[in-house]
């Protein structure tokens, strides 16, 4: 594959992906969040973004720059592993980049989404509701590797009660993805389309190129969202690889749920937001400032 080819082909996945999974380490404990990608045909790099509210994939990112990311392509999807760097110094600068890549963006569902969701914010009651949500911080990811991850793009998600899944939360995921971290120290992660859970264990199938080791810490993300991500749920699920005699487990410890679904889900997540925005700045001693109307996009 040549370097062009290679370029071309995590292009057109990111465009091809609404959302993707995006990974980071913490020495060998992986972490895996939901993310809306870009690809930004100036620098030739993969652009994820975070809200200041919610900097921590930001943040570690930043202390570990080795990333992973698992992109739609076709009927399967494709693993890239890259370098990462964060900027935040000039969170306002960052909102004109990104509208510079939605604008970039083909014609498609994702792109008429992105559209949508910027124009909300150049409201005045996105103004009131979520000025701070505009505010970006942007992670660059410089591809290091591409590999193929063959899925039937279908995920059914069992009651998992180990891991804090019951019935009703688990009919509405169409997701799961795993992740451990490799002996250089980058997140790689699968999709699984069959979940298979005995004993409160989920029964592992890694690729040919991951070899999780019998203890390794693991993690399971498990999400789903709407055509225009205006509602969604994801679990953040933390544990261990076992061996037993018939193969690889998941053994669950710990996990995270978050959810935007309902009214009194989207008010929380307005009120946390604004809290924890203006907590990101106190932390470093500058001043909060709300995102101004986003008028490169209103003006299309």
């Amino acid at each position: 594959m040549t370097a062009s080819t290679g370029t071309d082909r995590i292009r057109d996945a990111v465009y091809d992906s609404l959302t993707a999974e995006f990974a980071t380490a913490r020495d060998d404990r992986p972490a895996v969040v939901p993310v809306t990608p870009f690809f930004d045909r100036e620098r030739e790099v993969v652009v994820v973004t975070a809200a200041p509210a919610f900097a921590g994939k930001a943040e570690q990112a930043a202390a570990n720059p080795r990333v992973s990311l698992l992109l739609h392509e076709g009927e399967g999807r494709l693993h890239l592993t890259g370098r990462a760097t964060v900027r935040d110094d000039d969170l306002e600068a960052n909102t004109a980049v990104v509208e510079r890549l939605i604008r970039d963006e083909p014609p498609s569902p994702k792109r008429k989404a992105m559209v949508e969701a910027a124009d909300f914010l150049g409201t005045r009651l996105g103004l009131l509701l979520l000025d701070w949500y505009g505010l970006r911080i942007l992670i660059e990811i410089r591809p290091t590797a591409v590999d193929s991850r063959p899925s039937d793009g279908t995920t059914t998600v069992p009651t998992w009660s180990a891991a804090g899944v019951d019935g009703g939360e688990a009919e509405t995921y169409d997701r799961m993805v795993v992740t451990v971290t490799d002996e250089a120290g980058y997140p790689r992660s699968w999709p699984v389309s069959a979940a298979t859970i005995r004993d409160g264990r989920l029964r592992l199938t890694p690729p040919d190129d991951v070899t999780p080791a019998d203890g390794q810490p693991a993690c399971v993300l498990v999400h789903w969202h709407d055509a225009d991500l205006a509602k969604l749920e994801q679990r953040l699920i933390r544990g261990r690889c076992r061996k037993d005699a018939r193969g690889l487990v998941f053994d669950p410890a710990s996990s995270f749920h978050l959810r935007n679904r309902t009214p009194r889900d989207r008010l929380r997540f307005i009120v946390d937001g604004k809290r924890r925005t203006r907590a990101y700045f106190d932390d470093r001693g500058r001043t909060y400032r709300p995102v101004p109307r986003l008028r490169t996009l209103l003006e299309w």
